[in-house]
């Protein structure tokens, strides 16, 4: 994704305001994990003070530098 050019000018990615999210285990299907789905989505959205699914449905997109480590959050 970062190899096009578009993909800088993405203002999600420009505010820090871009998400990765565990779609094949929440967002993909329907089914019991519904409510969960639903819960990640607030949480992104009206962070808590101990989030619930972060690090485990979702974390915040970090680009990677150019020696190919991630910046720190």
């Amino acid at each position: 994704m970062q190899t096009y050019p578009q993909w800088q000018q993405l203002r999600a990615l420009q505010t820090g305001q871009l998400y990765i999210v565990d779609g094949n285990a929440y967002f993909n299907r329907p089914g019991p994990r519904l409510v969960d789905s639903l819960e990640i989505l607030v949480e992104i959205l009206h962070p808590p003070q101990e989030p619930k699914f972060q690090g485990v449905g979702w974390q915040p997109y970090r680009p990677f530098h150019k020696d190919r480590t991630r910046s720190k959050p």
